[in-house]
């Protein structure tokens, strides 16, 4: 019995030191991808280089999550979202590398997008927030931030939640700047509160409480807008004056080795060649609705306008980037309150 005991015991042991020698699966790079069209673009990239990209699906709120959350110890290599502001936060947490390549061909709005430090690079352009509405509910809709707080649109008016969906957080940071900055600005805020505005999770719900007309006008990321709208032409879109830029943007871990560091900077520069970034707009859904920043890229969609005939707002993304969680902590309190 007692060998027979020796035996299974020796046998489970080998088992598992099986297991643990067993060789583990390279992934290769891994991109964390708060955008539509990142696994698209993962794809073609190992199919043109063979240099493998594991691709991984987030929203941009559960991408920052997940980063901070692994600290100095990630399971990522580079990441793909959208807003400045958030690469500047996790910046600052001494989470990223710096002196990224910079994208070739940079456009002038392109190049006022380049981190100083190297810490993100730019590789296309939203709209933090527009209005998109139904006409026939409102007739004469907003055209400025300081129309939100009016009684005519009382109770009318949804957005996202900035703690819950990550591009609005620079929505938000817009509108605070816009009405005197940091900390003067909470009192625009607060009159959005008091006339009524509906706060939903993120673009997807607030849109739906548009079409099931629980509100009359919603403010979203200017790519979930205009998507939107192709598929329901009975709505509206307006640009606020003015508009709040919001760029796409890639970061890279602190730390990675060199061979880890020569493929992800062959990944930035293939993501900003003219033919994929016709890819994205193909393969993005909403996140295809985005102004490219070079000299060499296609065209905008066609049912994008001409950004030059936008009035639009670049923030300081250092300055509003270390502002973020205060910011985010006092408008969850501010909104929740009775």
């Amino acid at each position: 019995m007692r060998k027979l005991l020796a035996g299974v015991v020796s046998a489970i042991i080998i088992a598992i030191g099986a297991v643990l020698l067993w060789p583990t699966p390279d992934p290769g790079l891994v991109l964390y991808s708060g955008l539509d069209y990142g696994p698209a673009v993962a794809a073609a990239f190992t199919k043109a280089t063979g240099i493998k990209v594991s691709a991984v699906s987030l929203s941009t709120g559960s991408l920052m999550a997940r980063i901070v959350s692994q600290g100095t110890h990630p399971d990522w290599d580079i990441a793909w979202f959208d807003g400045a502001t958030a690469a500047v936060s996790l910046d600052q947490a001494g989470l990223l590398a710096h002196n990224l390549p910079a994208p070739a061909n940079l456009t002038a709005t392109g190049q006022t997008m380049l981190s100083p430090q190297g810490a993100y690079i730019p590789t296309g352009v939203t709209l933090a927030g527009v209005y998109i509405y139904d006409p026939k509910r409102l007739a004469n809709p907003p055209a400025t931030w300081a129309d939100l707080p009016k009684p005519a649109y009382q109770g009318q008016i949804g957005m996202n939640d900035p703690s819950i969906s990550g591009p609005t957080y620079p929505m938000l940071a817009g509108m605070l700047n816009n009405a005197g900055g940091w900390p003067q600005g909470q009192g625009y805020v607060q009159g959005l509160k008091a006339n009524g505005l509906h706060m939903y999770s993120k673009n997807s719900a607030t849109l739906a409480a548009l079409q099931s007309q629980a509100i009359s006008l919603a403010i979203v990321q200017s790519s979930a807008a205009i998507y939107f709208a192709k598929s329901h032409p009975d709505l509206k879109i307006i640009f606020p004056n003015p508009a709040f830029v919001l760029p796409n943007v890639m970061v890279q871990a602190a730390g990675l080795n060199s061979r880890k560091q020569q493929d992800a900077a062959k990944f930035m520069a293939f993501v900003m060649r003219p033919d994929v970034q016709a890819l994205r707009q193909t393969q993005g859904n909403s996140d295809g609705e985005y102004w490219p920043i070079s000299t060499d890229a296609p065209a905008p969609l066609p049912e994008m306008p001409a950004l030059s005939t936008i009035n639009t707002v670049t923030l300081d993304p250092s300055h509003w980037g270390s502002l973020q969680n205060d910011i985010d902590s006092w408008f969850a309190k501010t909104m929740s309150a009775p």
